[in-house]
């Protein structure tokens, strides 16, 4: 499942979703969330698209806060558990 929230590109991936912002490529984050599917548990990984970026860590620290609020709204508008077909 894959929505737009926020700007972010938001993907349900089992227990855990990932984010990419659409103005900001260069880092996708995947994010861990509860059994209840609830809300996040942690970070689980950070990863840079483009190696040239001009970002600087004060920035991914920034696109990892936009990226984890659009899954907190995911999560709270979907109620995923209800959304994800059984078996992921």
């Amino acid at each position: 499942m894959k929505r737009i929230i926020n700007g972010c590109e938001i993907e349900w991936a089992s227990e855990r979703v990932f984010a990419a912002l659409q103005d900001h490529p260069s880092y996708g984050y995947l994010f861990e969330v509860s059994a209840d599917q609830k809300r996040i548990v942690k970070c689980v990984h950070i990863s840079p698209a483009d190696e040239e970026s001009d970002n600087t860590d004060e920035d991914a620290r920034r696109f990892e806060r936009d990226a984890r609020r659009a899954v907190e709204e995911f999560l709270g508008r979907t109620g995923c558990a209800a959304a994800v077909p059984a078996g992921g």
